[in-house]
């Protein structure tokens, strides 16, 4: 399953893991969240009158739609022969520089267990700073305050159209 590649390799951070491995990994874990969030939905309020379908219709919906996709990904990836055929002739590694990937993760647990002391506004925009400015960072001819703003205004904007709220109600729903 994971293999220390020989050559090809620009750094001792990087791992080469099996293309079909990788996505069978990533949609392995997919399909247990996908499998948690159908079951959390057993947990919403029942249809107020008989007959209607409830809160949980919606969002059981489009998670079994999700779910019924990872499964097909999931079984195609180990039981079709052709599938591994065909994956042998895609790219057969993927490259994965650990300590990225590593710091990504430990940044988005940071976020959610900072998101309620802290509040939504900044720890979004702090968050998405953090990611958003070494990337910008690599591009040609960047200079660190043109990337700082950049990132900036990009945290911003998703701070605001990701706001819980930002829809202005309707007079009627406000009564």
């Amino acid at each position: 399953m994971w293999d220390r590649p020989v050559e090809g390799v620009s750094s001792p951070f990087e791992l080469r893991v099996r293309t079909r491995w990788a996505v069978l990994a990533t949609v392995s874990l997919v399909l247990i969240g996908l499998i948690y969030l159908f079951v959390e939905t057993y947990d919403m309020m029942p249809p107020i009158l008989p007959g209607y379908p409830g809160d949980a219709f919606f969002p059981r919906l489009v998670l079994g739609f999700c779910l019924v996709w990872a499964v097909i990904i999931v079984a195609r990836g180990v039981f079709l022969r052709q599938a591994a055929a065909a994956a042998r002739r895609e790219a057969s590694y993927v490259d994965l520089h650990w300590p990225e990937f590593a710091s990504v993760i430990a940044l988005v647990l940071l976020y959610a267990i900072l998101l309620d002391p802290v509040g939504f506004e900044i720890t979004t925009v702090v968050l998405m700073m953090v990611l958003l400015v070494p990337r910008l960072l690599a591009g040609p001819g960047v200079t660190l305050a043109r990337a700082v703003l950049q990132a900036f205004r990009l945290s911003v904007a998703t701070m605001l159209f990701c706001m819980p709220g930002w829809v202005p109600r309707s007079r009627s729903a406000c009564r």
